[in-house]
């Protein structure tokens, strides 16, 4: 179960920095320094998680629902795991 954790975590990771940076160039439109700030704050646990749902929905189109669903994968599957350890 641990590396089903740490593969998906990676891979959501990834997905989300390229939300981010859309996200960025919606709003900020700063250029390169897009790329940089997306890199600087997408593993960081709540922000890069609402900062892809926003790139999700701004940048892709997404509704809130699936953008939820996609950064916020973890909490049940972290629920889910506990629960099975017991």
């Amino acid at each position: 179960m641990k590396i089903f954790f740490g593969v998906g975590y990676f891979i959501i990771g990834i997905v989300q920095f390229f939300a981010i940076v859309s996200y960025f160039e919606v709003v900020l439109d700063w250029g390169v320094f897009d790329i940089v700030a997306a890199f600087l704050v997408t593993y960081i646990p709540v922000i890069g998680a609402v900062l892809g749902i926003l790139g999700a929905m701004d940048g892709w189109g997404w509704g809130l629902w699936q953008s939820v669903a996609l950064f916020f994968w973890w909490v049940p599957v972290a629920v889910i795991a506990i629960v099975a350890d017991r």
